[in-house]
């Protein structure tokens, strides 16, 4: 385990100081909900979930094998229970698979033709159309700089599946991105 106050409070919690506890909410709480909330639409959902996967980790502490990376044990916290979460609650998400499959298509340069406002504006459209689990590992890998072995860990995907369902849903963004781009084209013209 590599953060030295990971470490100091995890110990604390461990011998009964369990308002050390309390630092380590601090410490990983944003990085969760913002996690929680890529996958989940409503914030009070996502609210409640960060909650739940805090007290997951509090009753687990204890089995906890400190030669791991604690961040990437709660990261795989986070996205166990928030799946389950989305299970349980019937939380509908249709893949963007579904939605745009993909062929044999080629990505066109229609980007570099858009401004950065627009590009902004057609991801952040494409992300909410990826199911959660897809959101999840996008979320690590570029927002929370996760390595993808880390990534592999937590999601429990080998690190070749990670790196392929990386590229997959990069292919998937740029499709619709494009597609996007495509149409507000034809409605100039």
């Amino acid at each position: 385990m590599r953060n030295v106050n990971d470490h100091f409070y995890i110990r604390q919690v461990k011998t009964g100081n369990f308002r050390a506890f309390s630092g380590i909410v601090q410490t990983y709480q944003p990085m969760v909900l913002a996690i929680i909330r890529k996958m989940v639409e409503s914030r009070e959902d996502a609210e409640d979930i960060a909650q739940e996967v805090f007290i997951k980790v509090f009753k687990s502490l204890a089995q906890f094998r400190e030669e791991a990376e604690f961040s990437t044990w709660l990261y795989r916290i986070a996205y166990n229970t928030t799946l389950s979460e989305l299970r349980k609650r019937k939380l509908s998400f249709v893949s963007i698979d579904e939605v745009f499959p993909i062929e044999n298509e080629t990505v066109s340069d229609d980007l570099e033709a858009v401004d950065t406002e627009k590009k902004l504006h057609y991801l952040d459209t494409a992300l909410k159309q990826l199911p959660p689990d897809e959101i999840f590992l996008i979320t690590l890998y570029y927002l929370e700089e996760q390595p993808i072995e880390a990534i592999s860990q937590i999601s429990q995907l080998t690190v070749s599946n990670v790196k392929v369902k990386l590229h997959r849903i990069r292919k998937k963004l740029a499709l619709e991105i494009n597609k996007r781009i495509e149409n507000e084209d034809r409605r100039f013209f």
